[in-house]
Order: structure tokens, then sequence, then C-alpha cells
């Protein structure tokens, strides 16, 4: 198997009549039948478990520092770990829990600190033993072992849509929020079956309203913004998602100029991670792990994709799918990139140590057909 190339691609001049084109809803590639499972609702699986509270910022801080120093040396397991029993899921961990093992497992998803947990992750560091875990898969076409329910016209103004699981809170476990933006003038509910499934995997989702501005626009990144800054107010207001939510574990993710604003918004502190789906040019001060998808026929985003790909200074992987074009996640529940997508979030948030092989290794799935040409930046 070749080893993962570097290439860069020049830039293409855009209108925006091109992105509404691209944005509206086109049939996209050939989605493969296993990407093509539904999101829907599914029976809970096996037992989930939860990180305790943190009982020192202190010592978490420590942990942090330590396990990103491991990251470099492949060690760091034993400084780390001590930070690990200091904080974890929850307002009550959220200075802390860098561990050892991302040193073990050469980058996998960092703990519970906002400054500390950022480091790990970007520099491939350590992730922590006492953060909320699910029970392994086979196949991440699959659904998750929650069932889901969906709650539209909430949040801020009501013009939000939540796909989240149902009941919230099993075990004490901790939901990490996405906030998703889709592409220009288009409802959420078109990537309805990908975002439910999501939520099958332990994560509520927040959809924002239609985003009428093009790729970089203000208003875009206002609207992530705000539904991002109200669930992470939901975690400490009484009601539904009270103690409930990962809120310094939050993932920023949108397709096309949500793409585009969720890039943007990887410097909020919560944000750990981003996911860019056919997004466009963007810079921020990220200071956790990028994977962006793009297709060989994506003659909009590819260009873009590959110049914040060029810019960022984070963990990126820059995942290109053979036969894709622009709005190729619209169809069939996300075709292949969404089990991919599934993977990034099982791994960095969740630990998930079976999703490693989608990134890892000459042989990953994301450097196999029907994926090619695989880009690994800052790779720990």
């Amino acid at each position: 198997m070749k080893a993962p190339q570097f290439v860069t691609t020049g830039l293409i001049g855009l209108s925006l009549a091109a992105y509404s084109a691209c944005s509206s809803g086109g049939t996209g590639g050939s989605p493969s039948s296993a990407g093509a499972t539904s999101g829907g609702a599914s029976s809970a699986g096996a037992p989930l478990t939860a990180g305790g509270a943190g009982t020192s910022g202190a010592a978490a801080t420590a942990g942090g520092s330590s396990g990103s120093s491991g990251s470099t040396s492949g060690s760091g397991a034993s400084s780390g770990s001590s930070g690990s029993t200091s904080g974890s899921g929850g307002s009550g961990g959220s200075s802390g829990s860098l561990a050892s093992a991302g040193a073990a497992n050469g980058g996998a998803p960092a703990g519970s600190g906002n400054s500390g947990g950022a480091a790990g992750a970007t520099s491939g560091g350590a992730g922590g033993s006492a953060g909320p875990t699910l029970p392994p898969i086979t196949n991440y076409s699959d659904k998750g072992p929650f069932t889901t329910k969906v709650e539209g016209n909430v949040g801020p103004n009501g013009k939000y849509t939540v796909y989240r699981p149902d009941p919230l809170g099993q075990n004490n476990f901790l939901h990490a929020p996405i906030i998703f933006g889709p592409g220009i003038g288009q409802s959420v509910t078109v990537h309805a079956v990908m975002l439910t499934n999501f939520a099958s995997h332990g994560f509520v989702v927040v959809g924002t309203p239609v985003l009428n501005g093009g790729p970089g626009d203000a208003g875009n990144l206002k609207s992530l913004q705000d539904g991002l800054d109200w669930i992470v107010g939901q975690n400490t207001t009484p009601g539904t998602y009270q103690g409930k939510l990962w809120v310094d574990h939050a993932v920023s993710m949108g397709f096309s100029v949500g793409g585009t604003s969720a890039v943007q918004l990887g410097g909020d502190p919560h944000v750990f991670s981003v996911v860019s789906i056919h997004g466009h040019k963007a810079t921020a001060a990220l200071h956790g792990p990028l994977l962006q998808t793009t297709g060989t026929l994506d003659t909009v985003g590819m260009p873009l994709q590959q110049q914040t790909y060029d810019a960022s200074k984070v963990q990126t992987f820059l995942a290109t799918l053979a036969g894709a074009n622009h709005p190729y996640i619209e169809s069939n529940g996300g075709g292949n990139e969404r089990p991919a997508i599934v993977a990034w979030l099982r791994y960095w948030i969740y630990k998930d140590a079976g999703a490693k092989h989608f990134f890892y290794g000459e042989d990953c799935v994301l450097c196999s057909a029907p994926w090619q040409n695989p880009q690994r930046k800052n790779w720990q």
C-alpha cells in the first residue's frame, strides 16, 4: 500500500450561485449499501460507562501536560495517569484527564480538559481513562446502542433541531454535543438519517436553521456559535439536559458552507474536534483534531478543502472518496462518508479503540478503496 501523500491543489473561483446549486440536493456518487444503513432508533446495547466527577483540578492540569509530552516521547503514561483520576466528564471534571492511553496506542482521544485535553489532541496525546465509553461495534455503518428522538423548534429563537439519545444520562453517561451546519439554503432535515445515526452513538446533535450566507459568512458562524452556546448552557439549566452533557468534548461539524463555519468555530474552548464535510477554505485557532472529507468529483469543495488542510496546524486527516461529488453526503444517509465520521467521533470522543484502524496505518480504512490519496498532517 502506497504511503499517504501530500498534495496541493490550486484555488478555483466560485460564485454564491455555484455553492447554492451544489448544495441543493444532487444525488452525488454511488454510495455503497453499507453506508446506506438507516439511522433510526436502536435498541439499547451493552452497558455504558461514565467517568466520575473530577476531584483535583491541579492534578488534572498536570496530567494534561504530561500526556502531551508523552505523545512526543512515546511515554508519559505514568505521569499522565495521575491526571486521569482527577477529572473526567461533566462539569465536575472539566479540568483534566489526560492519561496513558494515547501513549500506548498512538493518539487516542484526549481526556476531558479544555486546555489539557486540547493540547493532547493536537499532539496526538493521550486519552483519559475516566471518561464515558461505548460498547464496541464491528460495523460502523450500524446504529449505536441508544434509542433516539428528534425535537424541532428548540434552541435560540426556537429555530434549531435536535437529534438526541432518549432517554439521556443512562447509567450517568455523558453525551457529547455536536453542533451541525447544513449547506447553503438547506434545511438540516436533509441530513436527518445521518444525524439520527450520530445520536444513536450517544451524541446530542444540534442542527442550525438554514444558512443563507456564502462560505465564511459571519451570519453562518453566528448561527453555529449560538447553537453551541445554547446546548452548553443547558448542562447547567434545570431541565432535560442538566448534568448529562460532556460540554468540553463538543464537536463542530458541517457540510459545505456549514463545514466552513465548523472550522471557524473550532477555536471555541468547548470544541474538542472539528469535522468539515465537503467544506471550503477556512482557518481558526484549532486546539483539537480535524477531519476533512471530500470527493474526487467535488470540483467545488476539494481545492478549497486542500487549502484548509495546508493551513491547519493541528492533527488533521483529509479523506477523499472516489466518485463522490459535492452533494454526495446528502444521499443515502451519508453514504460511505457516514461510517468514517462515526469512527472519528467514537475514536476521539469516546476512546473507541476499534475505530483507530480507520485512520492509522498505511492500510487504514480511509487509505483503501473506495477512498484514495489519504493526507495526514501533524499526525501522531
